[in-house]
């Protein structure tokens, strides 16, 4: 059978038998994908019948999803060649929901993290995930990241701290990637994940990545990981390192809030203090 993008070639379309013919069943056919009844249109051409046989909806539909999906497929292999498998540390490299320690105080994070993989294609909003350090936040984040990795999507993880280190290597050397390069990556993936923000104050040319990044995905799940709440969140956005004025509108903290979920974490003592104990426990156990 003829593909879409041959029956719409002018050439073959011309040379399509009994083109002009009166009868409208003459070369009609059964659509052998959707067995659909494929009948001769009714036109007028220059004064002349014309009464092509159309291609099948079906055939036109598969040929626009095959196009989106290569699309896609370009899109994502072109966000791998910017990232890879992200910019985290070898620990949240080999983070997974199975190997993911629960503790009072972080269960409802699991669950939410496990659930928002599940139902990823219903999400219409990003986790916030934030608490104290060493309760998990990174750990689900990067599980998130590499489970939704895995069925294809492009997930990219990136620690803002090691984004913008990364950045910054790129002025005034001979590498192949810029920071546009990054920054156009983090904007055009499906799911972006910013690990870490908070943990430094901010410059005026980190802001502004941020900004750009947040503004540029409007309309997309973006997940983060933080030590700090809302309050706290909009007062780091607020002033650069040095005291002066970023953000007066709190135009970056309205595209956070406004586009995810805040999940608080609550463990009393941070996952290495937690080993900590267990060491200590299981020694007095032997002595």
């Amino acid at each position: 059978m003829m593909s879409f993008r041959q029956a719409m070639n002018p050439t073959n379309l011309m040379n399509t038998p009994n083109i002009t013919s009166d009868d409208p069943m003459n070369g009609a056919h059964c659509c052998l994908i959707c067995r659909k009844e494929i009948k001769r249109l009714n036109l007028t051409l220059m004064g002349r019948p014309f009464r092509p046989l159309p291609v099948c909806n079906c055939v036109k539909e598969n040929f626009f999803r095959e196009e989106r999906e290569r699309e896609l497929a370009e899109k994502r292999a072109r966000i791998l060649r910017i990232y890879g498998d992200g910019l985290m540390d070898e620990e949240l490299k080999r983070a997974s929901f199975a190997n993911f320690e629960q503790r009072t105080g972080t269960e409802n994070g699991y669950k939410i993290a496990k659930m928002f993989v599940e139902k990823f294609t219903e999400q219409d909003a990003g986790l916030y995930l934030f608490g104290p350090v060493g309760n998990g936040k990174s750990h689900l984040a990067a599980s998130i990241h590499h489970q939704l990795l895995d069925q294809g999507y492009a997930s990219v993880f990136i620690n803002v701290n090691l984004l913008f280190r990364k950045l910054k290597s790129t002025f005034g050397s001979n590498s192949q990637k810029s920071d546009f390069d990054y920054i156009q990556a983090a904007m055009q993936c499906e799911i972006l994940t910013l690990d870490e923000i908070g943990l430094k104050p901010l410059s005026e040319y980190e802001f502004g990545v941020l900004y750009d990044i947040l503004d540029g995905r409007k309309g997309k799940i973006t997940n983060f990981t933080s030590n700090l709440d809302f309050k706290r969140l909009r007062e780091w956005l607020s002033q650069d390192k040095d005291g002066r004025e970023l953000d007066p509108d709190s135009r970056a903290f309205d595209r956070i809030v406004g586009g995810t979920l805040p999940i608080r974490f609550q463990a009393e003592s941070s996952y290495r203090e937690f080993k900590l104990q267990q060491r200590l426990k299981a020694l007095q156990e032997v002595i």
